[in-house]
């Protein structure tokens, strides 16, 4: 029974680092996401920064057009020589001169909004290089556990060997079969005549032979193999009341 108590002990240990070490990728998958939406991020605010550059010398490049128009409209002013063109000339430059003061007013809001979008793109692409450096130490922390990890599972796996040499061939195999059906936990010690997987009372009868430790016994109710869990013999790997 010792070598069938260590045994599972060490499938126990076992499962559980190749447990940790399936959730290693997706760990990293995580991280990985949230450097792609970072990146998503930071380049929907670049676009949006190169929209309002773009859209401001747009608004330039109208400013200098309607200068030429009114520097133009000024030059014909001397060439007018009736009083119903020179209000219409008039009429013209003041009309440009408002279109002008709109637009001059329109680019001073977008060099307002540039000038703060740039901020935040500037402290974005900070944050993300910073992110950046701490999620790759964050994957190689990851990885390198994963590979401590491995390498114990190896180490249990050569002594897992050595405790199924201790444990007959018809054990084993019905060790092996009760763990593969009952969650990786084939035996179970047995407290107060209470077994320690189920919770339910073990017959006191059996409560007795199982104490005597005459002969392997299963509980009636989950069917697993018990054992006595006062026994000093099994106390260093049985789960404590």
């Amino acid at each position: 029974m010792k070598s069938l108590i260590d045994l599972q002990a060490c499938d126990t240990e076992m499962g559980n680092l190749q447990s940790r070490i399936a959730k290693g990728p997706m760990k990293i998958k995580e991280l990985e996401n949230q450097l792609v939406d970072m990146d998503s991020e930071y380049e929907a605010a670049e676009t949006q920064l190169e929209d309002l550059r773009r859209l401001r010398r747009e608004i330039d490049s109208d400013i200098e057009a309607i200068n030429g128009k009114i520097d133009k409209a000024n030059t014909k002013l001397s060439n007018i020589k009736s009083n119903k063109e020179y209000k219409a000339a008039l009429k013209e430059i003041d009309d440009l001169t408002r279109e002008k003061s709109k637009l001059e007013d329109k680019a001073i809001e977008l060099m307002e909004q540039v000038d703060a979008l740039s901020e935040q793109c500037r402290v974005k692409k900070e944050e993300r290089e910073r992110v950046y450096e701490e999620i790759n130490q964050e994957k190689e922390r990851i990885v390198q556990e994963m590979n401590a990890m491995d390498k114990a599972i190896q180490s249990l796996s050569r002594k897992r060997g050595k405790f199924c040499k201790k444990v007959s061939d018809d054990l084993l195999r019905k060790y092996d079969f009760i763990r593969e059906r009952k969650a990786g936990l084939a035996l179970t010690p047995v407290f107060n005549g209470v077994c320690q997987a189920c919770h339910m009372e073990i017959p006191p009868q059996r409560y007795n032979e199982l104490i005597r430790g005459e002969k392997l016994l299963d509980c009636p109710n989950c069917h697993r193999i018990i054992y006595w869990g006062d026994n000093e013999q099994f106390r260093k790997n049985s789960p404590k009341k």
